[in-house]
């Protein structure tokens, strides 16, 4: 598989969304973790973007053999192309590996390979930390990340796809770090990770309002296709409002500027300038840069628990 097409399929604008609890979890756990903490916090951030490649590659590959990704496989380029010669696109979406014919097999071993290298670094974290109950953690992982779309009965296609990214980008992600580092989750690591899990999930509610119409046509339910598309899109900025709320709440209740002097206003300005920035391309329907300026919002309100817990 080439480099182009790798990076296709990683779906590199969404990553984000992986590291983002990461780093806060190992913000929060920061200052009681044991000798290896760099190196545990390094693993944990190659554990969580290694599941989400190997869980976009999967989804690619069982999306694109039941036919749903039928009709999303024009690539961005030729879909420019075609709209200036004045032709209809299919898709406003990204290209689809296996829908725009890379060979299935192939995107099937990108993501057992990318879920090979996860595991690997995961048991490297359980000999740094001893917690070897991680390994059933990294297998619920890899369940949760393969039958989402995967397997005869996918959860994804029956709505609840954006409870398990809430579960598994949101909490999983941040108190497991959290918990990698300390060996404790406390209330602030559960804040920490319902933010990150709010925007995961409104990540994942931009790419369906994009996709709504072909996922009513492949029986494909989510929250998108059951609230419809102004709905949809007012649930989706909701929960990016809700998001940054919950950040500014844990801003405001630590110490940074009694200990450092930062001002609140810049803080609050740049959380309000990335969420304003999201919500306004959701709300005008540009997806393909509604969804990158979503995955950033994460790093956003991940920069504000670094921020007020390192800092303080």
């Amino acid at each position: 598989m080439g480099m182009t097409i790798w990076i296709r399929g990683a779906r590199l604008k969404t990553l984000p969304l992986s590291i983002a609890p990461v780093l806060i979890g190992a913000s929060l756990a920061w200052r009681d973790a044991g000798e290896h903490r760099v190196a545990v916090a390094v693993l944990c951030g190659f554990v969580a973007l290694l599941l989400q490649v190997a869980a976009n590659f999967a989804n690619d590959y069982s999306d694109g053999i039941r036919g749903t990704d039928a009709g999303r496989s024009v690539p961005v380029k030729d879909a420019d192309d075609s709209a200036a010669a004045g032709k209809t696109t299919p898709s406003r979406g990204p290209a689809r590996l296996v829908a725009s014919g890379v060979n299935p097999r192939k995107v099937l071993a990108a993501a057992g390979i990318s879920a090979l290298a996860a595991c690997l670094c995961g048991l490297a974290v359980i000999a740094l930390t001893g917690y070897w109950w991680f390994i059933l953690v990294g297998i619920a992982c890899l369940a949760a990340g393969w039958f989402y779309v995967g397997g005869k009965h996918p959860y994804g296609y029956h709505y609840l796809g954006e409870v398990f990214v809430f579960i598994f980008f949101g909490l999983v992600a941040t108190c497991g770090t959290m918990f990698a580092l300390s060996g404790t989750i406390t209330p602030d690591g559960l804040l920490g990770g319902s933010v990150a899990g709010l925007v995961a999930v409104a990540v994942l509610c931009v790419n369906n309002l994009r996709d709504i119409e072909s996922d009513c046509n492949h029986g494909k339910h989510t929250w998108m296709t059951a609230m419809g598309l102004r709905n949809g899109t007012i649930f989706t900025i909701a929960i990016l409002i809700i998001s940054a709320l919950l950040a500014l709440h844990h801003l405001l209740q630590s110490s940074i500027y009694a200990a450092n002097g930062i001002p609140l206003i810049a803080l609050i300005t740049i959380l309000c300038v990335a969420q304003i920035a999201a919500s306004y391309a959701i709300a005008r329907k540009t997806y393909r840069r509604a969804l990158p300026l979503c995955s950033l919002d994460s790093l956003t309100v991940a920069a504000i628990f670094v921020l007020s817990t390192m800092l303080a």
